[in-house]
């Protein structure tokens, strides 16, 4: 029986490390543009032709700027571009 108990609290330990990290990677947290503003930023990842996974990071409200979230993966240094948010 403690045998069992045991095995759920582990179960549930990592059922709930799983769902801590999923949630996680929508909120990713904040870049400092140029002009000192504050940018929310999410984080998104792609694979490349030899299957090797790549992150990067683009504004939350990336669909105001102009920009496709394509963009901001291939200008990793977006946040330093003084015309990021055109």
């Amino acid at each position: 029986m403690k045998t069992l108990i045991k095995g759920a609290i582990v179960a549930l330990a990592l059922a709930g490390a799983g769902v801590a990290s999923a949630s996680a990677a929508t909120s990713f947290g904040f870049v400092i543009g140029p002009d000192g503003a504050r940018v929310a930023v999410e984080q998104g990842s792609y694979y490349d032709r030899y299957h090797h996974r790549h992150y990067y990071r683009y504004p939350r409200e990336w669909s105001r700027f102009g920009h496709d979230r394509g963009w901001y993966r291939d200008h990793p240094r977006w946040d330093r571009d003084h015309d990021w948010y055109r």
